[in-house]
């Protein structure tokens, strides 16, 4: 783990040390309902900058849907040169599109929310509605009650694969435990995991072949320690950690970092970033 204080930076700084970016959206980009005031015009900048940009994000669905949703949200894909999702990447593997080892069989439970249920639809796959069916759980989000049904999982040695393995995420401003909260609780009990997406290797691989520049001209930027931060320190990438998302509340004071509670989130996390963004915005 990385020691000593980030610097306070802005993108227009950052632009002057690095050539590509890996870049989050929950919590960076929008607040999961509408787009920061200041992101269009950062990402113009960036761009005419020269600057080449991959969005990666831990969201359990296509990226097709991702960009249509940002399309919506007023940022074009003429503003980044790629995006990937922990949701594609996870539909990847079982296509047979990734070298990532999935479980056997072919019957899944799915546990999250009704409208991600469609992930792996289209595949030689089978859902199922009982645990006791299935081979594997695909997992997108998180269930506040299920612990009798992780405990089944466990007794059958179902692995779990956990599209989306972030811990928790804002909307607006209300906390929103994620698919990697429930894959923690799982392991907590024995149980075997497979991520897709931040903070694994093979996410910001991926990144790098995208942005087709060496982990030493890029930036990793991100609101959570515990993938963004961790994934980049892992990844031997710089990394941004930007106030807006997961720590705000904890970790910011008037606005400004609270060096002290980040002193102990980093230590909790045992992830450090470089730098620190109070938001994503150019100057």
């Amino acid at each position: 783990m990385q020691t000593g204080q980030p610097d306070e930076r802005t993108i227009e700084e950052l632009a002057g040390f690095f050539r590509g970016v890996v870049l989050d959206i929950f919590g960076v980009l929008h607040d999961g309902t509408r787009l920061y005031q200041p992101v269009h015009a950062a990402l113009t900048r960036m761009r005419a900058a020269g600057m080449r940009i991959c969005l990666l994000s831990n969201a359990p669905r296509r990226a097709g849907a991702v960009e249509s949703r940002l399309s919506d949200m007023g940022l074009g894909p003429d503003l980044y040169h790629g995006l990937i999702t922990s949701g594609e990447m996870t539909r990847a593997a079982f296509a047979g599109g990734a070298t990532f080892p999935v479980p056997g069989g072919r019957r899944y439970w799915h546990a999250g929310p009704t409208e991600l249920a469609d992930l792996l639809d289209g595949l030689a796959l089978e859902p199922v509605a009982r645990i006791e069916e299935a081979d594997f759980i695909l997992a997108t989000g998180n269930m506040e009650k299920g612990d009798d049904l992780l405990r089944q999982a466990r007794q059958k040695a179902l692995p779990m694969v956990c599209a989306n393995p972030d811990l928790e995420m804002m909307i607006a401003r209300q906390r929103m435990l994620c698919a990697g909260s429930l894959a923690a609780r799982y392991e907590a009990i024995g149980g075997r995991v497979i991520r897709f997406g931040k903070p694994e290797a093979s996410a910001y691989t991926s990144a790098l072949q995208v942005l087709d520049l060496p982990a030493t001209e890029v930036i990793a930027i991100g609101d959570s320690l515990a993938t963004d931060i961790s994934g980049a320190n892992q990844a031997g990438i710089s990394s941004a950690l930007v106030m807006t998302g997961v720590h705000h509340a904890e970790a910011c004071r008037n606005n400004a970092p609270d060096h002290k509670a980040l002193a102990a989130l980093y230590e909790q996390y045992q992830a450090v970033p470089d730098f620190l963004l109070q938001r994503f915005s150019w100057a």
